[in-house]
């Protein structure tokens, strides 16, 4: 007995001496890499109202598994590096890059995350309203990424949320930041009241079924842009949606806002969710920068009165598969800022054609009233086209306008309309100013038609005069 505990005990010696002695196997295949239980970290909670101090933040977990029978080494790194908002544990240790970390066959090592916003720094290139970053992971030369989000700012933020009951959003010291997408539902009311500013992070809508009523005054629009206050992103084209008003919308009413560096300022596609009802109506509001359309119908009863709709990649007006459109006294104009242009800025259209070759695929129904508007940009072939081939309701009127245009159609015998030449109309285009400059007001000046009841003020609640002025601005001079 005494010799075999001697046998057993050099045994178990010698397996331990070559087990510590054994190299353990690495996979190095292209084939084998880890996953990671999550592609987004949402932190979800408005920490900068934690604390006035240091603020509280949520810790995280994120599962990193090795699927493959070796083991396996792989790079995690934190893409803001240590100017980070967020701070990174990987399996106890604090960092923001780790190298060749371990992980043996089909095990898992943990992650922490945590977000540390500054209550005290409200300044937007420190202290962004939504905070971005995220986590690399680099396995036997596969990449693969996952996103970190949590709230900087104080703000009340909508994280893809829906207007269930008649709501207000009134001027408060916070602004209102959209995460993916606001929903006003069918018979719910939406009010926006003077001085707010909604911010919209990337690919974020205002979707509206019921009815949206924006309230802005001259002193105090309301503004809606992207969330990127950086001075870089200040007039930057495609950073958020923009608003989309759908069937079974009516009613919905814009006035004194500022709807910027969208993708479409207004998209209405529905067909009158009450007989005799427009879907919306804005006036004095001003909408540039978006990548597509500023105004965009499609099939909707729409009016716009003393709004300026400018730099669009697409068009400024848009009015696509028929609709009643109501366009009076408003300024449309794309220069060369920042879309290179070939196309008219203003459409109007009663078919569907084939892209390809340009038959008629369908005809709709289009009523157009565009009165006193000025058309304008720097395409010379003309800023304005109308396809008419479909059902043209009557009185449909195009007259007393200023347009960019070669067409005959419009300066036709009888016609009212003003052809426009190379001269510039406004003060400072460039920096989205459309009112009418002194030099060439007489362009524009006492040539509007006078309507009754009468339009009595422009965009900047000036009053008009018994002889108004072509566009959305009443000419000072």
């Amino acid at each position: 007995m005494k010799l075999l505990g001697t046998y057993t005990l050099l045994f178990i010696c010698i397996y331990l001496t070559f087990s510590a002695c054994r190299k353990e196997s690495f996979t190095t295949a292209a084939t084998d890499s880890v996953t990671v239980n999550t592609d987004t970290l949402w932190f979800d909670t408005v920490f900068t109202r934690a604390r006035l101090s240091a603020p509280l933040s949520v810790n995280k977990q994120i599962i990193v598994k090795n699927p493959s029978k070796n083991s396996i080494r792989t790079s995690i790194t934190l893409g803001g590096g240590p100017q980070s908002h967020f701070r990174l544990n990987v399996d106890g240790q604090p960092g923001h890059s780790f190298q060749n970390i371990e992980i043996f066959p089909e095990d898992s090592i943990f992650l922490f995350v945590e977000v540390h916003p500054d209550p005290n720094n409200n300044n937007p290139n420190f202290n962004p309203l939504i905070i971005r970053d995220s986590l690399l992971f680099n396995t036997n030369g596969n990449e693969s990424k996952t996103m970190l989000i949590g709230w900087g700012q104080d703000a009340h933020y909508i994280f893809r949320d829906s207007i269930i009951a008649d709501t207000t959003w009134a001027n408060t010291n916070l602004p209102i930041v959209v995460y993916g997408y606001c929903y006003v539902k069918p018979d719910v009311r939406l009010t926006i009241e003077k001085g707010m500013h909604i911010y919209f992070a990337p690919s974020s809508w205002l979707f509206v079924e019921g009815k949206v009523d924006i309230k802005g005054i001259k002193d105090e629009p309301v503004v809606m842009q992207g969330d990127r206050l950086q001075p870089e992103w200040e007039e930057r084209a495609g950073q958020w949606g923009g608003i989309w008003i759908s069937y079974p919308s009516y009613g919905s009413s814009i006035e004194h806002a500022v709807i910027k560096n969208g993708t479409v300022g207004v998209y209405c596609d529905s067909v009158p969710g009450l007989v005799g009802e427009r879907n919306v109506t804005l006036k004095k509001t001003m909408i540039r920068n978006m990548s597509f359309d500023g105004i965009s119908g499609k099939g909707s009863t729409l009016y716009a009165e003393n709004c300026v709709s400018t730099n669009c990649g697409r068009f400024t007006f848009f009015g696509n598969e028929g609709g009643d459109y109501t366009l009076i006294h408003n300024t449309f104009f794309t220069g060369g800022k920042d879309f290179s242009r070939q196309n008219p800025t203003f459409a109007y259209l009663s078919v569907k054609r084939d892209p390809i070759s340009n038959a008629i695929l369908q005809r709709y129904t289009l009523k157009f009233n565009f009165l006193n508007n000025i058309i304008d940009g720097i395409n010379s072939d003309g800023e304005i086209f109308g396809d008419l081939e479909g059902t043209i309701e009557t009185p449909s009127t195009v007259d007393y306008n200023i347009l960019k245009s070669e067409d005959g159609f419009y300066f036709r015998a009888g016609s009212n309309n003003i052809k426009l030449g190379a001269q510039n109309l406004y003060k400072n285009a460039f920096n989205y100013n459309l009112d009418l400059d002194s030099t060439n007001t007489p362009v524009a000046k006492d040539k509007a038609l006078t309507l009754t009841p009468a339009i009595t003020e422009d965009y900047h609640d000036r009053l008009r005069d018994n002889a108004p002025d072509i566009g959305a601005y009443e000419s000072e001079y």
